[in-house]
Parts: structure tokens; sequence; C-alpha cells
């Protein structure tokens, strides 16, 4: 009797391919290729945290989950050119750190690092991170995300997810004060967000949003058939000591060419920062939630039809150094509805209505922006290479060669045609 029970111990480890050497050790697991097997597996290791291994292709099925509770790292291999060769095909937000039972959480969540991981086939969000106290996730593989059906109108997907927005009942979705904090680095990520159903498809990349006192560096990423945003970082509070700022840096983005015309008609996008959730657009301009943004040396090539290669909603953004091209006549590489932001040194091709549009929205001013524009020679502009539309006002605007159509007021143009058409 003894002899079988050992035996069937060894049997069910031989199975999970799971090897444990210490409670601190570096657990490694063996991907079968089996959603009866595979599942099982990562979660009994990512369970005890620490860090993990992952060799060779897992199947999690149709809605096979792992769910994260403990600091852990999970680490899969790669070839010598940096691609992952560790795949986990299928299921269903396939790592998810869920909010706790309790909320505002009263305790900081754990620290979680995901890394060289080929995501295939994933139904809804391969990565889903709602509690955190700090996340890395870099050098990761995201291709042929399943949109997941919310509406007969509407499917979700994305690809990197950290935020508490889609966990919660649709009914009592709200901010959750300290579920996300501490260092966030999303870095070298490859994803393609292509599907069949671009046009009712909320289709997001990299979206971090309704974190708390975050130090965020989205960078280095490739992103590739958004149907909505590309990139986007939204609704982030400062930490009660004033904490918390974003850098989207050295990414490269082509948006899809058709995207879902809600919740507005302008998409699909690049990169978008700032304040959406809160409607009235007050946490962009108040210096208690509003943490700093910089968006440096990205290339965005959005194709749709009335694209934003990047849409600014949140005051004192620094916008530099990046490469726009947008490829149709009613799109806009740059569209500022704040105040005291620098848009400046971008290099913008392809064609729009214009190459920068500061505007109103809701509580956003599009006021005391300083705006720098050479001539754009690669650009064609169906109305003017600047518009400030109404009520905008004490922008400044300098460039050498180009047209600005000001409609606001009190408005300083040097170096550029003001036109009235």
């Amino acid at each position: 009797m003894l002899r079988k029970i050992i035996f069937s111990i060894f049997l069910v480890a031989g199975l999970f391919a799971l090897e444990v050497h210490s409670a601190t050790a570096q657990q490694t697991v063996i991907g079968q290729d089996n959603p009866a097997i595979d599942v099982q597996a990562v979660q009994a290791a990512v369970s005890q945290g620490g860090e993990i291994l992952l060799k060779r292709t897992f199947d999690f099925g149709e809605k096979g989950s792992v769910t994260i509770s403990k600091d852990v790292k999970i680490v899969g291999e790669k070839d010598s050119q940096g691609v992952p060769t560790t795949k986990i095909k299928g299921g269903f937000r396939t790592f998810l750190s869920p909010l706790p039972a309790q909320l505002p959480p009263q305790a900081p969540g754990p620290k979680i690092a995901i890394q060289n991981i080929h995501f295939d086939g994933t139904q809804a969000f391969p990565i889903y991170i709602a509690y955190c106290s700090g996340a890395n996730i870099i050098g990761n593989k995201i291709t042929n995300v399943l949109p997941f059906v919310v509406t007969p109108q509407i499917n979700v997907s994305a690809g990197i997810l950290v935020g508490t927005n889609w966990i919660q009942p649709a009914a009592t979705r709200k901010y959750q004060p300290g579920a996300v904090t501490g260092i966030i680095t999303i870095a070298e990520n490859d994803l393609d967000m292509a599907n069949d159903t671009p046009a009712k498809t909320l289709g997001q990349g990299i979206f971090v949003h309704w974190a708390t006192g975050i130090t965020l560096q989205i960078s280095g990423n490739t992103v590739k058939n958004c149907s909505r945003n590309s990139i986007e970082a939204m609704d982030n509070y400062l930490g009660d000591d004033g904490s918390g700022s974003v850098v989207i840096r050295d990414n490269k983005v082509t948006t899809a060419t058709v995207g879902i015309p809600f919740p507005s008609p302008r998409t699909p996008n690049g990169i978008c920062v700032g304040w959406f959730f809160d409607g009235t657009g007050a946490g962009a301009s108040n210096p208690k939630q509003n943490m700093k943004h910089t968006i440096t040396n990205n290339t965005v090539r959005a194709r749709g039809e009335t694209s934003m290669g990047m849409w600014i909603a949140c005051n004192g953004v620094i916008v530099e150094n990046n490469e726009i091209i947008t490829e149709k006549q009613s799109a806009t590489p740059i569209v500022v509805n704040s105040a005291q932001c620098e848009i400046r040194k971008n290099k913008i091709e392809g064609m729009g209505a214009c190459a920068i549009n500061i505007r109103l929205s809701n509580a956003l001013t599009g006021s005391s922006n300083k705006v720098e524009i050479d001539n754009l020679p690669a650009f064609k502009a169906s109305v003017a290479e600047v518009i400030l539309d109404k009520d905008s006002k004490n922008n400044v605007v300098t460039g050498s060669g180009g047209r600005v159509k000001d409609l606001g007021i009190d408005n300083q143009i040097t170096g550029l045609t003001r036109v009235t058409d």
C-alpha cells in the first residue's frame, strides 16, 4: 500500500512537470501542451510565489487562467535574438492579479514580473493586473488575442492591462485607491492586436489606468493593429505624498486601419494620456491628482480615417522628438485638449486636417500651451498646419513656415501665417 501511495505522488509530480527545490529556490515548470495538466501546474507554482521558470509550450485551453496573489517572477526562455521560445496558447485572462475582497485595499498588492513569454490565442487579456505594488512586464510577445463579447455591438481586448476598470461590475466601477501602486515597467514587448472585428472591438495594446502614485515607464514596445488605442495611460492619480509620473518613450506603434467608433468617433489611435473616466476632466487640471507625463522618441503611424496619432488630455504634458505619420485626410497627428503642455521638435508626416489641433473638452481648457512647429514639407494639411479651436486661449505657437487657423482668444503666433478659411 505504501509503495502505491509513493508511486502515485511521483506520478502526479511527473505529470505536472514541476520542480521545487526549496521554498526560496526557482521553480521550473515544463509545458506539456495539454490543458488538463498545464494550467494546474503553473497555478501550483504561482501560488507558492517566488521565481518560476516556464519551459516549452503550455496549452491553457479555452478558459484556463492563473491567479496571482503573491510576489512572483514568471520567466520564460528566449532565443539568441531575444524572441520568447516559451509559449502559452489559449486561456482567458491568462495571468490575472484580481482585486482583494475588501475595497479599497487595506494592504499593498503583490510585486509581479512576467517576462519572455509568447501568449498566443488568449481570449480577452493575456496579462491583467488589477492589484499590485509594482510590476515588470518585459520582453513578452502577444499574438492572436480573441476579443471578448460584451454586447452584440461591442467586444473588448487588451494585450497588457494594468488597472481596475474591466474587473469591476459595470454598475459600480470606480477608482480604487491603492490597488495599483509602485514602479510599473512595461518594456520591450511585441504586441500584434489584429482581430477579425475591428469595427466593434474596443482593442487596447498597453493600457494603464486608475493607479495611485505609480512611477510608470512604457518603453521600447512594438504595438501593431490595435482597433482603439495602442498605448494608453488614463486617470492615474498622484499618491498622497505627491508621487507619480508617466514616461512613454521609444515605442513603435502602427494602428489598425479600421477601429471602433466608441466611446468616441476618433479611432484607431496611437498614444493617449490624461483623464477619461473622470468625464468632467477635472482631474487633468487638479495639481493634487494629475501627475507629470512625458512622451518622447516614439514612432506612431496612425492609419485610420479619423485617427489621432497622439491625444493629450491632461495638463503639463511634454511631447517631444516623436515621429508621427497619419495616412487619411480627416486624421490628426496631435490633438491637445489640455493646458500648459509643451509640443516641440516632433517630425510630422502624411496627411490630415491639420498637424496639431488644440481644442477644448469639458473642463479641459486648451490654453497656455507652447507649440514649436517647423515647416512640414512631408505633411499635407487640408485646413492648416495648426488649428486653434474656438475659445482656446493664450497659446503660443512658433515656427518657420506653415499656417495657423486661429479661432481662439489671445493666442500668440510667430513665424506662421494666419488663415481664416
